[in-house]
């Protein structure tokens, strides 16, 4: 994961199982919660903001609490500040459905359930860049990490987009985590 630091990296992924079953969270009548935790100790705003947006205690939110704990203590050394912007989200429709690269130095995206982001090879973004269609797109599975190098420290951001999903009766869980220096949306 940490390759992400290297100057000529833009994307790196971390596949993994997904570490709990998701599918009770989507249940619950949620909003969506953004909030900025210290990286050092998220787990006490985070618990609170999730049980007010609707989120109900259970054993699922509290292992959804400590993976974005994880994720936290993982995105911080690459994040380079004492506190983290965290957004949960319940996807249903096509939230930014093009592909682009985050005004941000880096963004960790993980899906719970639902298809991942779709990102682009470096080839492939140039073809976008320029007003064409890209040959492949890939794509992360549910419980893949990525951490995604963006404008505001290289001139070739990791390019992707959220998976087209409205009309499908899909929904995606994902975690956002964003250094809270940077405050891009």
């Amino acid at each position: 994961m940490f390759d992400i630091q290297e100057q000529g990296c833009n994307l790196a992924i971390w596949k993994r199982s997904l570490p709990f079953n998701p599918e009770p969270l989507l249940a619950d009548e949620t909003r969506g919660v953004r909030c900025s935790v210290a990286a050092n100790n998220p787990a006490p705003i985070l618990t609170q903001e999730l049980q007010a947006a609707g989120f109900t205690a259970s054993e699922s939110l509290d292992r959804l609490i400590t993976d974005i704990c994880r994720l936290c203590d993982m995105f911080q050394p690459v994040a380079d500040t004492p506190n983290i912007e965290v957004r949960v989200e319940v996807v249903t429709n096509n939230a930014c459905r093009k592909f682009h690269g985050d005004y941000v130095s880096a963004r960790l995206i993980t899906t719970y359930t639902g298809p991942g982001t779709e990102w682009l090879d470096n080839d492939d973004a140039m073809r976008v860049d320029q007003g064409h269609e890209p040959h492949m797109i890939n794509q992360m599975a549910a419980g893949d990490v990525g951490i995604f190098k963006g404008r505001l420290v290289t001139e070739w951001p990791a390019i992707h987009r959220s998976p087209p999903i409205e009309g499908t009766g899909a929904a995606r869980l994902i975690v956002v985590l964003n250094p809270e220096s940077d405050q891009e949306s």
